[in-house]
């Protein structure tokens, strides 16, 4: 069952190429009661892994097959995706079995007479596994290919930072991300939290940079024990926690999030402040809007205050009235590609200069709502040049803004910025999610 539902969940989102995954597993198998919770990871695994390796393995099918990969019945593709994946990178399935379920799967899906053709091209593929060999034109394309990344992703990188980073990268973007959860200080503290989780059998360790965080070595059933239902902790990457820490925010002031939801940055901001003071958390989505709700209410959080609006103005709010805005903003996300493995195939060349005219709308937009002498932090969870430093040059053309150098303020953190200041942390370095920050002050 587990084999069906994994291909009802590939089969959709390749007829919505451009939609996220995340919500369609979500409905399709977090949201089934039949399946059992070892059903719904491994449903994951099968998911995730073929999202992760998808270009490779259409790769490997394309080489095993006499029909292209796109001339193919769009269910019997995805079927022999699943046993390919099985294949190359899930030890603990005997290949007899990922075949022989893979035959079965298209039996039980009608494509009896694709059976064979399924069985054949599986066949073979475990046949050569050992000796097959990945070949590409230059050191670029090979990347590409063998981990799994579009092309002109790998060019963009390796031209940043060299080829053997690009890898290293790309290596890491393609491994299975730790759940890292962040402390509730204002119900307990790190230590605390640690003691609880291990009782829960999570095997939790602190996380290196942030002093709030824990990454766990089993997360299985977290959201269903007691500490997450008395508020003890928010789930959130490490990286995602250093950036409400180096905005500052202090209790009693008036802040305003922009692109707030679901939560893990407001909630944090509200957190650091003691729950004193206010917090205007903006978001166009009443769907995530409901869930930083109730990440507030079992945070046992006061001072946010939801608001729907768009984010790009003009926000309903005086100008001047903020002494911190943390203007989060939509990217193309290829610094969670760990998380999110689908967006590699969902963002075009063309998507960061697209998203950087918003990002610079939206970075604009709060900065009108400053007070002078506010601080505002600009924040991405991606990896391009056009969305990052290309934003805040921009930004800075239009006066009336400096950028700050914050790292004497984080000793032991100097690792994770640039020499300009800007907070760069990446998968393949640090361990964490990449995210980009800038942090400006208002002239007064």
């Amino acid at each position: 069952m587990d084999r069906a539902k994994a291909l009802e969940v590939l089969e959709r989102w390749e007829r919505r190429r451009g939609s996220p995954i995340d919500p369609l597993f979500q409905r399709l198998v977090e949201g089934d009661e039949a399946l059992s919770r070892r059903d719904k990871a491994f449903c994951r695994e099968l998911v995730y892994g073929v999202l992760r390796w998808l270009s490779r393995i259409d790769h490997v099918i394309e080489r095993h097959s006499k029909l292209g990969i796109r001339r193919l019945d769009p269910l019997v593709r995805n079927i022999i995706r699943l046993g390919v994946y099985q294949l190359l990178f899930l030890d603990r399935v005997p290949p007899w079995a990922a075949v022989s379920e893979a035959v079965e799967l298209a039996k039980g899906m009608g494509r009896q007479g694709a059976a064979g053709f399924v069985n054949g091209v599986l066949r073979a593929v475990q046949r050569e596994e050992a000796s097959f060999s990945y070949e590409a034109p230059d050191r670029t394309s090979w990347i590409a290919l063998f981990w799994a990344h579009p092309l002109w992703m790998v060019k963009m990188w390796a031209e940043r930072w060299g080829p053997e980073e690009a890898e290293a990268l790309c290596r890491a973007n393609n491994a299975v991300p730790p759940l890292t959860v962040r402390t509730n200080a204002l119900k307990t503290d790190r230590e605390g939290l640690l003691r609880r989780l291990e009782a829960e059998g999570m095997e939790p360790r602190p996380t290196p940079y942030s002093p709030w965080g824990l990454i766990l070595g089993k997360a299985e059933g977290l959201t269903e024990g007691e500490a997450f239902r008395e508020g003890l902790f928010q789930v959130q990457d490490e990286a995602a926690q250093l950036i409400s820490w180096l905005l500052g925010p202090k209790p009693g002031q008036r802040v305003l999030d922009l692109c707030a939801a679901p939560g893990g940055k407001t909630t944090h901001m509200a957190e650091l402040m003691g729950d004193e003071g206010e917090i205007v958390a903006v978001d166009v989505s009443p769907r995530k809007l409901k869930l930083l709700k109730e990440n507030c209410l079992r945070l046992g959080l006061r001072i946010v205050r939801p608001r729907r609006a768009d984010a790009t103005g003009p926000l309903p709010f005086r100008p001047g009235s903020f002494d911190r805005v943390l203007a989060d903003v939509p990217c193309t996300g290829l610094g969670v590609l760990r998380r999110h493995p689908d967006a590699k195939w969902r963002v075009r060349p063309e998507d960061p200069e697209r998203l950087s005219r918003i990002q610079l709308q939206i970075l604009r937009e709060g900065a009108r709502m400053l007070k002078g002498e506010g601080l505002l932090l600009y924040s991405t969870c991606t990896l391009t040049l056009e969305e990052n430093e290309g934003v805040i040059e921009e930004f800075l053309r239009d006066g009336g803004f400096e950028l700050l150098d914050p790292r004497e303020e984080f000793p032991g953190l100097e690792g994770l910025f640039s020499p300009e200041g800007f907070l760069l942390t990446l998968p393949h370095r640090h361990g964490t999610d990449g995210f980009f920050a800038a942090l400006l002050r208002k002239r007064g």
